[in-house]
């Protein structure tokens, strides 16, 4: 460390670290901008996420500010490639023992700015203070943070859910069950996934809110592997009464319902395959069957090749 005020920040993440049961491990050595590494250990002791750290202590790193967040400005070429290429994710952690102010910000070409409005040479990031080092939130952003490339990030999401769509394509059932508040703009409610391998029926919960977004815009986020079409079972009453206001008459003489549409069948064809039933115009309640869509069926494809053991392998130069 270059002298006892930047040691005094080290020391006060590490502490935070620990509190927060990330392990946390100095590196003496620092000649590019790579102060600390702190990795997160879940309780089962699988490693989850290991980190980066810069780490500047100092009431004058909090000098500049602008609209909430202060400017980090002591970033050179050399640290801007090692950060931005790094193999693991880097952040910056300011620290202000004045006041005890810590905050932090993730190191990426989105977040490092080049100055003169991306014609200068120099570089800087906003650190916002209200982003504040391994508090509740910024704990679930760095659990979060990877700089693996987006097409992996994607294999991944969908690799999550193999499992579903091995289930499907195998014969099984998968059902969606879900419940929206439809006059929340919070997006509260609640989403589970009823899964028939032909063993046996599981539930696995989706505890998420959707601010702003429709329940139908969020199925297909959730499942981008799936198409999905209504549980005619379960929606059967609800389709029966509404295909009778529409299509048919009660003759009071006869004691009868009179056909004067489209039939019970016809008018099933024509409704929303993603539709719903209404809970006094308050909640929105859906069972939807799920099936493989062509993402769904070109991934199980290309997961069982990339498994398996391919000709081409054993033509790999060998190693010294």
């Amino acid at each position: 460390m270059a002298n006892s005020k930047e040691r005094i920040g080290v020391l006060h993440c590490g502490e935070i670290a620990e509190r927060n049961k990330w392990l946390f491990r100095d590196q003496p050595t620092n000649d590019i901008g790579i102060d600390a590494h702190i990795e997160f250990i879940d309780s089962s002791g699988n490693p989850k996420r290991l980190l980066a750290l810069q780490i500047k202590s100092g009431a004058s790193w909090f000098q500049e500010k602008k609209d909430d967040c202060v400017i980090f400005r002591d970033i050179n070429e050399r640290q801007y490639n090692y950060w931005t290429m790094n193999s693991l994710p880097c952040i910056v952690v300011l620290y202000n023992p004045d006041d005890d102010t810590c905050v932090w910000q993730k190191l990426t070409n989105q977040t490092i700015e080049r100055t003169k409005g991306g014609e200068g040479k120099g570089f800087f990031v906003k650190v916002p203070l209200n982003q504040v080092f391994l508090d509740a939130s910024s704990n679930e952003k760095l659990l979060a943070f990877t700089n693996l490339p987006e097409h992996i990030i994607n294999y991944n999401f969908l690799l999550s859910q193999k499992k579903f769509m091995q289930i499907i394509q195998n014969g099984g059932v998968v059902k969606l069950h879900s419940f929206e508040w439809v006059n929340k703009s919070c997006g509260r409610g609640d989403t589970e996934l009823i899964v028939d391998d032909g063993n046996g029926v599981e539930k696995y919960a989706y505890p998420y809110w959707f601010p702003h977004t429709p329940y139908t815009m969020v199925f297909p986020r959730l499942f981008p592997w799936a198409d999905f079409t209504a549980d005619e079972d379960f929606f059967e009453d609800e389709d029966k009464e509404c295909w009778q206001d529409y299509n048919c008459f009660y003759d009071k003489e006869e004691d009868k319902w009179l056909v004067i549409g489209d039939s019970f069948e016809e008018f099933r064809k024509k409704l929303n395959p993603m539709r719903s039933i209404n809970h006094s115009g308050e909640v929105a309640e859906y069972m939807m069957i799920l099936s493989l869509n062509d993402l769904g069926r070109a991934f199980l494809a290309v997961d069982e090749f990339v498994s398996k053991n391919q000709p081409y392998s054993d033509a790999r130069p060998e190693e010294e």
